[in-house]
């Protein structure tokens, strides 16, 4: 790998066959393959890397989690913004917002190479971010399919964290790709736009508008550093394990208020 040198490369087939030694395994496979592909390395002890959604079910994130409970294997699930250096500078700036307003979490495409469903390939973007910025866990969700189809194709969910609420727009009906938050607080309001050349913008009271500073670094080149400095430590965290189990839950709540047509407690 050009940005790790003295990282080596493998790839490995869907067999029972695996290389020895190996140090670590990323799965990035559909994500309704994942609990059948990492299970047997997770319970062999490896460090194993899961791209998001971890899971398309609580049953199979529960069993990743008590499976690395019980062999020790770090498992890493792939939140790709939260090591997003835009992200990391939004995280600085919150607490000069004042009291949040809400926070309104957009992510369109035409998904030409989903391999999940909508909300499962929107929300854990969405509710990984908002657990980052909120420093707290949603309590209910309602949502709605406004697409109007059976399997919706554009849909708006609302979390409601304690006093705050987190509104989530995701669509795969968008010709133009958008992955943009909007916090809008007391004293102005932060905006985090993926595609701008300018990611990071805060927008006064005044209506003036300045650009908050952010490293340069490549989100995926940092993510997998934190992977890497996971696997060289040998140590599990337990917290990020759980912390992406409930995500799952959360979503599959969402689910279960969008077919239901009724709020979730979450």
């Amino acid at each position: 790998m050009l940005s790790f040198p003295d990282v080596s490369l493998t790839s490995i087939g869907r067999g029972p066959a695996c290389p020895d030694p190996l140090d670590a395994v990323v799965i990035a496979t559909p994500a309704a393959t994942h609990a059948e592909l990492a299970l047997p390395y997770i319970e062999r002890g490896i460090a194993t890397f899961i791209e998001k959604p971890m899971t398309v079910s609580v049953a199979d994130a529960e069993r990743i989690a008590g499976a690395a409970q019980r062999s020790g294997a770090p498992v890493f699930v792939g939140h790709i913004y939260l090591f997003n250096p835009a992200f990391a500078a939004l995280l600085q700036v919150l607490p000069s917002l004042g009291a949040i307003r809400y926070v309104l979490c957009e992510g369109m495409s035409n998904a030409p190479t989903a391999t999940a469903s909508l909300l499962w390939e929107w929300l854990p973007h969405h509710l990984s971010m908002g657990r980052a910025m909120l420093a707290a866990e949603p309590r209910h969700v309602e949502a709605w399919s406004l697409s109007g189809a059976e399997n919706p194709q554009a849909v708006a969910s609302r979390f409601g964290f304690g006093s705050t609420t987190l509104v989530s727009i995701t669509s795969w009906l968008s010709p133009v790709k958008r992955r943009q938050i909007t916090i809008p607080g007391a004293n102005g309001t932060l905006v985090f736009d993926d595609t701008a050349e300018r990611k990071l913008a805060l927008y006064g009271p005044d209506g003036g508008v300045t650009y908050p500073a952010y490293a340069g670094e490549m989100p995926l080149t940092c993510e997998l550093q934190a992977f890497l400095d996971v696997v060289r430590r040998g140590q599990a965290d337990r917290d990020h394990v759980g912390e992406s189990t409930a995500i799952v839950r959360y979503i599959a709540g969402a689910e279960q208020a969008l077919h239901g047509h009724r709020a979730v407690a979450l």
